[in-house]
């Protein structure tokens, strides 16, 4: 079990590094691109569609952080008046409801690429199918990590703390 809970720390670590690091390019990179522009009169097309594939992934790809994290956004005035035991319930509510609108969002993405992702981009020269790739590996990481937590909700399992909660992977 120990190891189990290594490899979850693990994953968890890589997984939101990715988050992190991705926010850091963009940052990075959409500073660049501000200066080249306006200090140097200088544009990079191919910068420019980089900055928008890794700042869509990055919104996709951070679902699963907040879902984890429970950083989403609710308003739970009335949520938290409710007692412990209907709260574990309506939140199984909530993240099947969430389960089901990336399922229905996965699949319509995976099929609109294969019609949109034939033709090649502008700055990037690469196929539209790479670039909107990202969408349904976004999602579907995040929908799997969405549905580890709402097992764990049900079980009442938890296996190690995060900056906020005792939290369950």
């Amino acid at each position: 079990m120990e190891n189990l809970r290594k490899a979850g720390r693990l994953f968890y670590k890589i997984y939101v590094g990715i988050g992190i690091a991705t926010m850091a390019f963009v940052s990075a990179a959409v500073i660049f691109a501000v200066i080249m522009r306006y200090f140097f009169g200088i544009s990079y097309t191919f910068l420019e569609e980089l900055i928008t594939l890794v700042f869509a992934f990055s919104a996709f790809w951070g679902i699963g952080i907040c879902a984890l994290e429970n950083e989403h956004v609710v308003i739970d005035y009335f949520y938290q008046k409710f007692p412990e035991k209907l709260r574990r319930y309506i939140d199984i509510f909530n993240y099947i409801i969430v389960l089901v609108t990336l399922g229905v969002i996965d699949y319509y993405s995976i099929n609109w690429i294969q019609v949109a992702g034939k033709t090649i981009s502008n700055g990037l020269r690469v196929k539209y199918v790479y670039i909107y790739s990202a969408m349904p590996i976004g999602i579907t990481v995040s929908m799997l990590l969405i549905a580890y937590k709402l097992i764990c909700i049900i079980r009442k399992k938890t296996v190690f703390q995060t900056r906020k909660e005792e939290f369950i992977l």
